[in-house]
C-alpha cells in the first residue's frame, strides 16, 4: 500500500473461531467487513445513512486468500480501503496482518441497489469522496472462477438450509458471511485438524430472504478443491463458490 489506509487493532472472539481456536474463514470475513462498516461510519456516509436514502451495497463477488491461521485472542491489525470504481461496480480490498505479516486478504466487488425496486445504481449515485481510497489489488490472479455445465451436472445435492431470522442481516436476507459458514460445513476435511481453507471464491446471485429454503450442491474436483452451487426453492441460483484446502 502506498499510504496508510483505514485500520484498527483487533482480536478474533470465540464466535469467529473453530474447535481448534483458529479463525474460521467466515470469522475472518466478518472481522474484515466490520472494519469496512467502521470506516463508513467514521468517514461517512455510513451504511445506515445509505439505507436511510433507500440504497444498499450488496456483495456480488469475493476472492479471499488465507495465508496462515489466526488464533483466538491473537492481536491482529485489520485494514480496508475502497478503490477507484466505475460504472456500477464498487471495488474494496481488505487485509488482516499479524506480527507484521499478511495473514488474510480479500478483493471484493459490490453493487449499489435501490432497497425498494432492487434497481442497480451507478458509482456516481453516491458520494464516497470522503473515504480513504487506495489502489485495487486482485488477491487471486489466476483464471476467474467458472463452473462449467459438466461440473454443474456432476454436482450432488448434499444438504439444505432453511434461512432463519438468526441467519439474516437487517436487510432481511441471509448474510454473506453466513453463506460461507454454510458451505464450509459441507467440506469433510475441515472436520480434521490437519486441513484448513487456503482460498475462497464466491459469486453471489439471488438473495435468500428469511423463510427461504436453500439447496446445497457440491463437487470435489480431481485437484482437491470444492465447487458449490446453492439454489433457492424457486430454482434461482443463490451462490456459487470455489474453495481450496491446504494441509497445516
Amino acid at each position: 500500500m502506498k499510504k496508510e489506509v483505514f485500520n484498527y487493532e483487533s482480536k478474533l472472539n470465540v464466535y469467529n473461531v473453530d474447535t481448534n481456536r483458529c479463525g474460521r474463514p467466515a470469522g475472518l470475513l466478518r472481522e474484515m467487513q466490520q472494519c469496512g462498516s467502521v470506516q463508513m461510519a467514521t468517514e461517512k456516509p455510513s451504511y445506515d445513512e445509505l439505507l436511510d436514502e433507500g440504497k444498499a451495497l450488496m456483495l456480488s463477488r469475493l476472492d479471499m486468500v488465507l495465508h496462515e491461521d489466526v488464533y483466538l485472542e491473537e492481536p491482529i491489525q485489520v485494514y480496508t480501503w475502497p478503490c477507484p470504481s466505475t460504472r456500477a461496480t464498487f471495488l474494496r480490498n481488505y487485509m488482516v496482518k499479524k506480527e507484521g505479516r499478511i495473514a488474510a486478504e480479500i478483493s471484493s466487488q459490490w453493487t449499489l441497489v435501490g432497497v425498494e425496486n432492487r434497481k442497480i445504481m451507478k458509482v456516481g449515485d453516491i458520494d464516497l469522496s470522503n473515504y480513504t481510497h487506495d489502489e485495487y489489488k486482485e488477491v487471486l490472479t489466476s483464471t476467474k472462477m467458472k463452473i462449467t455445465k459438466e461440473q454443474a451436472d456432476a454436482m450432488e445435492e448434499v444438504g439444505s438450509k432453511q434461512v432463519l431470522l438468526s441467519d439474516c442481516d437487517y436487510n432481511g436476507h441471509m448474510n454473506n458471511t453466513y453463506s460461507l459458514d454454510m458451505l464450509c460445513d459441507y467440506i469433510p476435511e475441515l472436520y480434521e485438524t490437519k486441513y484448513r481453507v487456503s482460498y475462497v471464491r464466491i459469486h453471489f446471485g439471488n438473495e435468500a430472504p428469511v423463510g427461504t429454503k436453500v439447496i446445497i450442491k457440491r463437487l470435489k474436483t480431481e485437484d482437491g478443491k470444492y465447487l458449490f452451487q446453492t439454489f433457492r426453492e424457486d430454482g434461482q441460483l443463490n451462490v456459487e463458490a470455489e474453495i481450496g484446502l491446504v494441509e497445516r
